[in-house]
């Protein structure tokens, strides 16, 4: 049952939690407090971020308000009346965590976008977390999520191109009439390290120190949160080393395949699909494919364990050159 605390004032991270979580199939690899509510502070951002590149355009122009300027905290000083694209804002906002850059996005905190927030954390199936501000800071009101919740956002927020080719950019310029702007991203591994893709920073008061990074090297895609974790850039950077107990195998290529059934297509798997297992799990791996009309499901088991589970996109036979098709049992 989601917990929404009355006031603000009571609420503060007094102690800690991790989680590393495979992207392709969102496993589990390690982790503490997983379920356990924390504020979030700016991380919370990554769902402003994702809440707006799903619902608006991002050339539309928006008009900074007073209101928007009169943010506290971290923010790029945007000007009362000034024209940006909403691309910009968001920019500023993966970028830098800026407070005023986030409340024009959402309207000042409008009604209508923090509703979007919370229906897209129902989507994503974050049980666990309320959203109502689109800055996370905590004076007023508060974000409440878990690790677990937020390495879910995060996963689900990286397989989003426009997302990712925002939050990782190193640097982004633009300009207003008033203004120009140069922003570099705050997250030291993302900017230090080709291996971190993208990553947000989130500090308050409250809060303490959270951070996410998304590692990809090789086959590896791991999604890392950490939450009042004072350690946590050398933490980032062991988590994503240290994945003894597991093998990342390649069980799907990226490409079009025939199923080799009675159907009028090929599915079409657009991403290497990997899976993270433990030595003694190698042998208990099967996968099943359910066969509709204009879709097929992609099923991969542990066991008796459900690991993953995906929708797959088809193709007509008719208008697919054969010679690229694979044969999805060689």
């Amino acid at each position: 049952m989601l917990f929404i605390p009355i006031q603000s004032e009571a609420i503060t991270n007094t102690d800690s939690s991790y989680i590393v979580l495979e992207s392709t199939t969102n496993r589990i690899l390690e982790g503490s407090n997983l379920n356990k509510q924390y504020l979030v502070a700016s991380t919370a951002k990554i769902m402003t971020a994702i809440t707006a590149i799903e619902n608006y355009k991002l050339d539309e122009e928006i008009k900074v308000t007073r209101a928007d300027t009169l943010e506290v905290g971290s923010k790029v000083y945007l000007k009362e009346n000034e024209v940006l694209t909403r691309k910009d804002l968001l920019h500023a906002l993966m970028l830098r965590s800026a407070n005023d850059a986030a409340s024009a996005l959402s309207g000042h905190n409008s009604k209508e976008f923090i509703q979007l927030m919370n229906d897209t954390a129902k989507k994503i199936g974050m049980k666990n977390s309320v959203f109502t501000n689109a800055s996370g800071l905590d004076e007023r009101e508060y974000n409440l999520s878990t690790a677990y919740d937020m390495a879910l956002l995060s996963s689900y927020a990286a397989k989003n191109e426009t997302f990712v080719a925002i939050s990782s950019a190193h640097q982004y310029t633009c300009k207003s009439k008033e203004s120009n702007y140069s922003w570099h991203n705050k997250h030291k591994l993302v900017t230090s390290d080709n291996e971190f893709l993208w990553g947000k920073t989130g500090f308050t008061k409250k809060s303490r120190r959270i951070l996410v990074s998304n590692y990809v090297k090789d086959n590896k895609n791991l999604i890392i949160v950490t939450i009042n974790d004072g350690n946590d850039w050398n933490h980032h950077r062991n988590l994503a080393h240290n994945n003894t107990k597991y093998s990342f195998v390649l069980i799907f290529k990226k490409g079009v395949y025939d199923t080799k059934q009675d159907v009028a297509y090929y599915i079409y798997i657009p991403n290497d699909l990997v899976l993270p297992i433990k030595n003694n799990e190698k042998e208990k791996i099967s996968m099943n494919f359910k066969l509709f009309t204009d879709y097929a499901i992609l099923e991969v088991f542990i066991g008796d364990s459900l690991v993953l589970r995906k929708t797959i996109e088809v193709y007509d036979k008719n208008t697919f050159d054969i010679d690229l098709v694979i044969d999805i049992f060689k």
